[in-house]
């Protein structure tokens, strides 16, 4: 009986993948594509959307446009300080120039409007008599306590160790800690920025695309064919026809033709097919963005359904601005108010001046107040209020100025030479309050004042100026006035009743 022959066992190096069968897709892996997600735009901690928001404050042109707009309509430029007291009025410049109060209040507002924070601290003199610094602290740099919606405890930490340590303790007292967008017992505000994360990485993204197709289009993939079955002749070529052939393309001039052989074909790629239409999405994303920054849309395209909504849209954007201009104050009333407290200027009224840009038109507003004003609808102070000046200010500063007439003011002569007319006043008072010299009188008016007496001050009811010893009726003038008048006008004051002319 044969026995059977056992096949040693085969030795493996190396591993051995299983076949795949026939017909089977392959296997995709996706792990390259799991962190892209739409969470990820927004990060989870407070710090990190602080950091997230600056970089694109700072590196998308469109997000520091719309952030800098919000700021110019609320703050403007700089920011102004007057008062009602002369002396207060100086020490009150003197504090804005040395503190740089309207760079400190725009870095705050800016703070506030790009991370959601913003961290003020004041530093006082060793006599504690005067301040002597304000800063904006960095809202990242900090960790803060509430207990029951109450500032307890701030302290601040290198930005680069936010650990280490126990970092510097910052006394309640002199801390402003200011929150947008957020609710009294949250500690942490919300960036302005926020809601346009999404959209502004999707903006990223079809910039990379468009940098892409930008660089598909202008470096196509060329090919060039050397060689082939030619009516029944087939070349071949050698590696040293093929160098000949790439010198001679490399170097030809891309104005002119190049004259090549029968048997040398170029083929280019990369130029054909459809392309994402990027100008388009980058538009509506720039649209999204703007919107979620708090602008309209109507205002940016120009779109909209009817003129009330943008009306409405414009009504919005006004109450914000009002929110941030309240912000700005408030901002100064912590350090003006402790001002005044520490160097004894408590009565003072002391008033804000924002030097800002109002998109509303305010021109037309203005004149419906003057108008309400002149018809006597509201009061000089309705005025001054809705117009954001203080009452209080504006009387103590007119009572300090020495209030003229204008000569070139109809409105303000009118009213005068009425008066005149009528008697109140005298020509010589008119003059005076006209800011003109007094005239010199003639002899013959000097001697009517001194005999007429009271008589010559007081108008005739019943006389006119041809029944006046002052009228020459040859040359139709006043003795007394110097002016030319007619003999059936009303006599004046300087009429001497003593004197009267036969019928």
């Amino acid at each position: 009986m044969a026995r059977s022959r056992r096949t040693p066992p085969v030795q493996i190096t190396g591993a051995l993948e299983p076949p795949l069968p026939h017909a089977s897709a392959a296997t995709i892996d996706g792990s390259a594509f799991s962190a892209i997600t739409s969470t990820d735009a927004v990060p989870a901690t407070w710090e990190e959307r602080a950091r997230t928001a600056w970089t694109y404050y700072v590196e998308e042109p469109l997000v520091k446009n719309c952030v800098n707009s919000w700021r110019s309509f609320a703050v403007g430029d700089a920011i102004k300080l007057t008062s009602d007291d002369a002396a207060v009025k100086e020490a009150l410049l003197e504090l804005h120039d040395r503190l740089a109060l309207s760079d400190f209040v725009k870095d705050m507002v800016l703070q506030l409007l790009v991370k959601g924070d913003a961290v003020g601290f004041k530093r006082y003199t060793k006599d504690g008599r005067d301040l002597e610094d304000v800063t904006c602290v960095n809202p990242v740099s900090v960790k803060v306590t509430y207990v029951n919606g109450q500032l307890r405890e701030m302290r601040q930490y290198p930005e680069d160790l936010p650990t280490a340590g126990a970092g510097l303790l910052l006394p309640v007292e002199q801390v402003l800690h200011l929150r947008w967008d957020a609710p009294p017992f949250s500690p942490r505000g919300n960036s302005l920025v926020l809601p346009a994360f999404q959209s502004i990485e999707l903006l990223r993204d079809y910039r990379k695309a468009e940098q892409a197709i930008a660089k598909r289009w202008a470096t196509p993939l060329r090919l060039i064919k050397v060689g082939g079955a030619y009516q029944q002749r087939l070349i071949t070529p050698d590696q040293k026809m093929l160098h000949d052939i790439r010198d001679m393309i490399n170097k030809m001039d891309m104005k002119s033709g190049l004259v090549v052989p029968f048997y040398v074909d170029v083929e280019t790629h990369g130029a054909e097919g459809s392309v994402l239409n990027v100008e388009e999405k980058v538009k509506e994303v720039k649209e999204d963005i703007i919107v979620a920054l708090g602008l309209s849309r109507s205002l940016v395209t120009g779109d909209g359904p009817n003129f009330a909504t943008a009306s409405v849209s414009m009504q919005k954007m006004l109450v914000m601005i009002r929110e941030i201009k309240q912000v700005a104050r408030h901002v100064l009333d912590w350090v003006i108010s402790d001002w005044q407290s520490i160097s004894g200027h408590d009565d003072a009224t002391v008033q804000y001046l924002f030097n800002d840009l109002d998109p509303s038109d305010a021109v037309e507003f203005k004149k419906l107040l003057l108008d309400l004003y002149d018809r006597k609808l509201i009061s000089r102070s309705s005025l001054q209020v809705k117009m954001e000046l203080d009452p209080d200010v504006e009387a103590a500063n007119r009572t300090q100025e020495k209030v003229g007439v204008d000569q070139l003011d109809d409105k303000q002569i009118k009213p005068i030479a009425d008066l005149v007319t009528l008697g109140v006043l005298d020509p010589e008072e008119a003059r005076g309050l006209l800011g003109l010299k007094p005239r010199a009188q003639t002899d013959a008016a000097v001697a009517a004042l001194q005999v007429g007496g009271p008589a010559a001050r007081a108008y005739a009811d019943d006389a006119m100026c041809d029944e006046c010893r002052h009228f020459d009726e040859g040359e139709n003038r006043c003795a007394v006035q110097q002016d030319e008048t007619t003999f059936d006008a009303r006599a004046c004051r300087f009429f001497d009743s003593t004197v009267r002319r036969s019928s």
